[in-house]
């Protein structure tokens, strides 16, 4: 019995040694190696050999939707092209100096889920009907009843970073960020990117409530203009997930939400009947301004998720105070 256990392992170790040794190979006597993806990335030199890591994996994102494009290695003797598709790995070694293997790997993410035709085009056809009858409806809206999603919107995002930490499996909310719960790939994906569609539908309609209502109270409209960056950042988060290379345009928009913390308060600190919100304002504008210590260390390198909920928490307590403040005074 231990006999045949001992000859079907022998017999695995050589398949596996078999398959190896016919994985594609190239030479070199240079561990700089040229990689080029389509016509969209070239970096001379940009990958250094390692025959530590067995494989040594290149990741490849996406910007537009695509099935397949091609990606080269070229060494200083030889290169290797490979058709890539998306959600899809390609393996080949490197022969340095004859003798010693580099074993690459070509891991491609797959595409975004809502940049999928099937998916975005509903949802595109649905957000376009939603804003074109919300502004055909805008003299019939109750402004004081919208300002309502402002309590609903931060319960939202809470219960989605948890819950999409908790379907993700390997998340830590102290070091990760809030973009690699929906990032490409991930199992809470799709989950993330459906609620951050509902969270910004939720906090459009907090936004035109919010600016309804600083109309007729005669306050200054610019904190109600500047929260309209929030649906904004996450409607492009929920499109264009972690690994697309479009992610990161809308990251300034976050700054837009502080600086209407701190309008707010200096608009509003005059006006006694809304000088609690104008101080509850200026208090969420420091906590947001935490953000800063992204560029200490250890914090922008190990607690960048700590770092980054500071904000979320500052953009939750005002939205609610405004909410609250807002509607009460308005019964007045």
């Amino acid at each position: 019995m231990k006999t045949a256990f001992y000859l079907l392992l022998l017999l695995f170790l050589n398949q596996e040694i078999f398959a190896q040794e016919n994985l594609p190979t190239i030479r070199a006597t240079s561990t700089s190696v040229d990689i080029r993806v389509g016509d969209e990335y070239f970096a001379k030199g940009g990958w250094i050999l390692d025959p530590t890591k067995k494989p040594d994996i290149f990741s490849i994102g996406s910007k537009w939707l695509y099935e397949t494009k091609r990606v080269t290695f070229t060494t200083d003797l030889d290169s290797i092209s490979f058709n890539v598709q998306p959600d899809s790995k390609y393996n080949f070694i490197i022969l340095l100096n004859e003798q010693t293997p580099c074993h690459i790997q070509i891991a491609t993410l797959s595409n975004p889920i809502f940049m999928q035709p099937k998916i975005a085009i509903p949802l595109l056809i649905g957000f376009t009907v939603f804003l074109v009858g919300l502004y055909a409806s805008r003299k019939k809206l109750n402004s004081e009843k919208l300002l309502y999603f402002g309590y609903a919107a931060p319960l939202l995002f809470w219960c989605m970073t948890f819950v999409s930490g908790f379907i993700h499996g390997n998340y830590n909310h102290f070091k990760n960020v809030i973009s690699e719960l929906g990032a490409t790939g991930t199992k809470s994906e799709f989950f993330t990117s459906t609620a951050l569609s509902i969270l910004a539908f939720l906090c459009i309609l907090f936004s035109v409530g919010f600016y309804g209502v600083s109309q007729k109270r005669k306050l200054s409209v610019m904190p109600a203009i500047l929260s309209f960056s929030m649906p904004v950042s996450m409607i492009w988060a929920g499109t264009f997930t972690l690994g697309n290379e479009f992610h990161s345009l809308a990251g300034p928009l976050p700054f837009l939400v502080i600086f209407g913390f701190l309008l707010a308060y200096l608009f509003w600190k005059r006006d006694k009947e809304f000088s609690a919100l104008s101080t509850i304002s200026l208090i969420c504008f420091s906590i947001s301004a935490l953000i800063l210590l992204r560029f200490l260390k250890p914090f922008g390198y190990e607690y960048e998720g700590l770092i980054q909920r500071f904000f979320y928490l500052a953009w939750a307590i005002w939205t609610i105070s405004t909410a609250y403040y807002l509607s009460r005074k308005t019964k007045v």
